[in-house]
């Protein structure tokens, strides 16, 4: 009579989401293809943009242009030659994002009796999106506005399994209590309550990045990838050890080979923002407190209460850096690296009266 079990799903459609995915000045990928990145770079006047019927688009645009970066080809090839960019979201006005949220739920709760209650719950869910956060700046634009779709993908935030347990327990000892409820030992053992807070989860997926850039005046560079199993690295024994393993096989060997103009497209990458397969490190993690109530008189008692946070004080290693091109690449090097803090206790007296 005391316990409810929950089930329910849940289904979330965002659209006209605050983002930062416009980028309308960029030149189009197949350029890449047609022309390559050594004459995207050239100057517009250059043998090689002549050659290839490449022409100003207006009469001043070399004079325009040199004393600003370049009159390059990849400057002339764009929407809007006469512009840098064209910012949409600095003012909040790009609202192109999109996103789906799917989850199951299971839900126990038991309410207050015996000394016991407690509340659990269980998720399973996933989210895709490409507008992992309304803030603009914490994403770069769209990697091509020709092709935006390519910026849906697993989202940020997405945690597969999350499993999430709260308790609290009276244990029966003292006055009024089924045992010790009387003389020195329901002093002593009564008014004694354990609490606990347990949370358990899938870790959040990881993103790949890449110094190598394209002439394309891209926000976004994209990795390629030739596969999106085997990156993670193997462990030279039973458990991840940060002295000895790497998170992620080295870049230049496996499915990270070395970005260039050698990769399809002359280097536009084919990775999705966020790996399908490769997820941080899963996060668990325990709170326990115990604490005790003294009655000092009808209107004045002291509770005792200890606290341990982390208390198995479990280590959750993070990734190292995830930019192909780093000396750290998949290597962690410092705390930096940790993604949890370590057992953490304190100890409190509140009078209350």
């Amino acid at each position: 009579p005391s316990t409810v079990l929950e089930a329910s799903y849940n289904a979330v459609l965002g659209t006209h989401l605050q983002a930062n995915l416009l980028n309308y000045n960029q030149v189009d990928p197949k350029y890449l293809t047609q022309y390559g990145t050594a004459l995207l770079n050239s100057q517009i006047d250059s043998p090689a943009a002549i050659a290839a019927g490449i022409t100003p688009p207006w009469p001043g645009f070399k004079a325009f242009w040199a004393p600003r970066g370049g009159a390059t080809v990849a400057q002339a090839l764009r929407a809007y030659p006469q512009y840098n960019g064209i910012d949409t979201a600095g003012g909040g006005g790009d609202h192109s994002g999109h996103s789906t949220y799917h989850a199951g739920i299971i839900r126990l709760e038991k309410r207050y009796s015996n000394g016991l209650q407690f509340q659990t719950s269980y998720v399973f869910s996933k989210i895709l999106t490409d507008a992992d956060s309304y803030w603009s700046t914490d994403f770069p634009t769209g990697a091509n506005q020709f092709n935006r779709r390519l910026e849906k993908s697993i989202g940020a935030f997405d945690v597969t399994h999350n499993f999430k347990l709260g308790l609290v327990y009276e244990l029966p000892f003292g006055k009024g209590k089924r045992m010790f409820n009387h003389g020195a030992a329901a002093w002593a053992l009564g008014g004694w309550r354990l609490s606990s807070i347990h949370y358990y989860s899938s870790g959040q997926p990881i993103a790949l990045s890449t110094s190598y850039s394209l002439p394309i005046f891209g926000g976004r560079s994209v990795p390629y990838v030739t596969s999106y199993d085997g990156w993670r690295a193997p462990t030279k024994g039973g458990s991840f050890d940060p002295s000895v393993d790497n998170f992620l096989v080295p870049y230049g060997s496996g499915p990270f080979p070395v970005q260039g103009t050698g990769t399809p497209l002359n280097g536009f990458g084919n990775a999705t923002r966020y790996s399908p397969k490769v997820r941080q490190f899963p996060n668990y993690n325990e709170n326990v407190s115990v604490a005790k109530s003294f009655p000092i008189h009808e209107s004045l008692r002291l509770d005792f209460r200890a606290e341990a946070f982390n208390v198995l004080n479990r280590v959750r290693f993070g990734t190292g850096s995830t930019q192909l091109q780093s000396q750290s690449f998949g290597h962690l090097t410092s705390n930096g690296d940790l993604l949890n803090a370590p057992r953490q206790m304190q100890l409190a007296l509140k009078l209350y009266f």
